[in-house]
């Protein structure tokens, strides 16, 4: 998404999407670290429906993306704002798992989830920010390589296969 939005707009443009998703995701870890995330903690149901919710989800991308229509140039991509980039992480099944997983993971026993929620999500946010930057930095940089179709087919190919990795790996896991 920040990848595609940089691509086409640029890397400033896409500075409120790049905010918005960092800042969403870290408040969606520390509100899951706070407790809201105890229930899908306990829950070995819950967490298996969540991956297979996720795993269909990440399938269903990975063929939009490697299907999507190739032209001579970009297609625009929509830059999210700031509210919208943040609202996207709610109904992100990898943010919900990845959330879930690592407070179950990394929140000491015994330890008070009203100080160590924030403190996850202000880690998250911080180490979201060159992360998805990256992929701002990418767009901006080689959107002009992807405008030839070929290149952006084999592009796209080529990230719906990584994508579809990482469904076996989860589902494996």
């Amino acid at each position: 998404m920040m990848l595609s939005a940089a691509a086409t707009h640029g890397l400033r443009r896409t500075l409120p999407q790049l905010a918005g998703v960092a800042i969403g995701f870290g408040v969606m870890v520390a509100l899951v670290a706070c407790g809201l995330g105890i229930p899908l903690a306990q829950s070995r149901l819950l967490q298996r429906m969540m991956q297979v919710a996720g795993a269909i989800w990440l399938t269903w991308l990975a063929w939009k993306i490697a299907t999507a229509p190739v032209r001579g140039e970009l297609r625009p991509a929509r830059v999210l704002s700031f509210w919208s980039a943040c609202a996207f992480q709610w109904i992100n099944p990898k943010g919900w798992i990845m959330a879930v997983a690592t407070t179950a993971t990394f929140l000491p026993p015994g330890g008070n989830p009203l100080i160590f929620g924030p403190l996850f999500g202000l880690v998250f946010t911080l180490v979201s920010f060159p992360c998805v930057g990256s992929w701002g930095l990418v767009g901006a940089s080689g959107g002009r390589l992807l405008q030839q179709p070929g290149r952006l087919r084999a592009f796209n190919v080529t990230l719906a296969l990584l994508l579809i990795t990482t469904v076996v790996a989860m589902l494996l896991e």
